[in-house]
């Protein structure tokens, strides 16, 4: 596994303590048994006991020494975001703008796009020997935003391995999708804007159009190729050019692309909707115009607001304005679904839901010991309050804010029942693992309830803890990953799978956590 500027282990890894055990093969604090035989899946073949220590090989590529980087085999420096170009944007920001190297990346450091550039090379020299050119079968999801959507009528899922229907790809299963790639080639075609571009067209949200004035646009501006398998394509060779390459393709910083884009959108719906970029279809946002200021993006299909007129970006404005179809069954907005998996579960129409009891689902989570009180409280994991997206909260600056380390907050109420004072250490375990850290009271805790900011690395001021012997853990050593059966569903209208855009998500709420007070003596190491 490569893990790419990601703090898989100490950050988005929830359950942390299953992570460690089964997949880098480390010592955890798992508590629980190994689901009964009456509770295991029928169709997977199940190996008692669980594997442990999965991967073969970690690499980790990042510029902060984080808890996946302590567990990686090997650790990549990465170049930080004022050591290299690239551009950054998001839905919600009505601004594209570019980073640009203050320094040249410090010592063994690499851009990213370099060190996948020198890692792509050194694997086509050796797969020209060990892998040549292969055909890959693909199972490949039914996609939102397709015909795919239809595959299904009624939400009526028949499951062709019990007999029920035919094994039909794309229709009662998923597609099978074959693919030809050739590893020898994979650095060449890396460092080239491919022709599937010109002949297939890029695509969003179930409109394609072919871009070939941004692909002309891209090859006087990046050069071409000479020679090899990307002979005459235009040029991807450095980061510059990657960034002018997504601009010049992007309806948001190309007018003219956003204009093609609207008018393909048109023919689908009967909807006016070109004039939105037309005022703009002149603009070109090159990667030097982001050099020299953040700048506006332009009102593309590839969002659903409008930037028109100067406006500021909200969500939905196409689709209440210019009664642009909602991409649902009905084309607009509704509540009601009326899948087959859906009415098992009673989820038809919105419905309340009241919080688990607990102790009667889950069983007595504590140990017990004679005269150490304990208590059962809800356990969440919001996000981090000191720290900058989920980094940094480990740099003096950050550490000065509050207090330091890991905190789990808590009710005056709740603290009182184990005799717990704003500040102490305390350890709070489950049967997924055990966290030890300080206790803040505070009254804005309504009682029975409790969080742990997420994101604290287990290296940072942890302390070990009393019950597992190893140091304690981050906030998801409390948690375990739990995928909704209905997120599954594909085929069927808007639940169809998109990436990053509809499917499984990963719950951990409702979790709960036994906390008591501890040894106020720690040690460290």
């Amino acid at each position: 596994m490569t893990i790419w500027r990601a703090n898989l282990l100490g950050s988005s890894g929830k359950g942390m303590e299953y992570f460690m055990r089964h997949l880098i093969g480390v010592e955890d604090a798992v508590r629980a048994d190994e689901s009964p035989e009456r509770l295991r899946p029928s169709e997977v073949t199940w190996r008692e006991p669980a594997p442990r220590g999965k991967l073969d090989l970690l690499t980790t590529v990042d510029f902060r020494m984080t808890s996946t980087c302590t567990y990686s085999d090997i650790v990549l420096p990465a170049a930080t975001w004022y050591e290299k170009h690239d551009i950054s944007t998001t839905d919600m920001h009505p601004f594209v703008h570019s980073f640009n190297p203050a320094i040249a990346p410090p010592w063994e450091t690499r851009t990213d796009f370099d060190t996948f550039r020198l890692i792509g090379e050194q694997f086509s020299r050796l797969a020209a020997t060990h892998l040549g050119t292969r055909t890959d079968v693909i199972a490949a999801p039914l996609m939102h935003d397709s015909a795919d959507e239809l595959a299904q009528p009624g939400g009526r899922v028949r499951d062709w391995k019990r007999g029920e229907c035919e094994p039909i790809p794309g229709v009662t299963m998923p597609r099978l999708v074959t693919v030809e790639r050739d590893y020898a080639a994979v650095a060449e075609k890396m460092a080239a804007l491919g022709p599937l571009v010109d002949t297939l067209g890029t695509s969003v949200k179930g409109i394609s159009w072919k871009p070939a004035a941004a692909v002309d646009l891209l090859g006087r501006t990046n050069g071409r190729v000479r020679g090899g398998v990307a002979d005459g394509r235009p040029s991807l060779a450095r980061d510059i050019h990657m960034a002018e390459a997504i601009l010049a393709l992007s309806g948001t910083t190309n007018g003219q692309v956003a204009v093609q884009a609207w008018r393909e959108l048109e023919k689908r719906t009967g909807v006016q909707l070109a004039d939105l970029a037309e005022e703009r279809a002149g603009d070109r946002i090159s990667f030097t115009d982001t050099q020299v200021q953040p700048r506006a993006v332009i009102t593309s299909p590839e969002w659903s607001g409008s930037e028109t007129g100067g406006r500021r970006y909200s969500p939905f404005v196409v689709n209440v304005e210019r009664k642009k179809p909602w991409h649902t069954l009905t084309g607009r907005m509704h509540f009601f679904l009326d899948h087959d998996w859906i009415a098992e579960y009673g989820e038809g129409l919105p419905t309340y839901r009241p919080p688990l009891d607990y102790v009667r689902h889950f069983g007595e989570q504590g140990v017990r010991e004679e005269g150490r009180a304990e208590i059962t409280v809800r356990y969440l994991t919001p996000h981090s309050k000191w720290s900058i997206h989920s980094e940094y909260q480990d740099n003096l600056h950050m550490l000065r804010l509050f207090r330091g380390g890991p905190v789990i907050w808590m009710s005056p109420g709740d603290a009182a029942k184990i005799g717990v004072a704003d500040n102490d250490w305390i350890e709070a375990y489950n049967r997924n693992g055990v966290v030890a850290c300080r206790a803040v009271v505070t009254h804005r805790m309504p009682e029975g309830t409790v969080f742990m900011y997420h994101a604290k690395d287990r290296h940072l001021m942890t302390p070990k803890s009393e019950i597992s012997g190893w140091h304690g853990g981050g906030d998801n050593s409390l948690t375990r990953l739990v995928v909704k059966p209905t997120h599954m569903i594909g085929g069927y209208a808007q639940l169809s799978y998109g990436f990053n855009y509809y499917g499984p998500t990963g719950n951990q709420r409702d979790e709960i956590t036994v906390i008591r007070r501890r040894a106020q003596e720690v040690q460290f190491r």
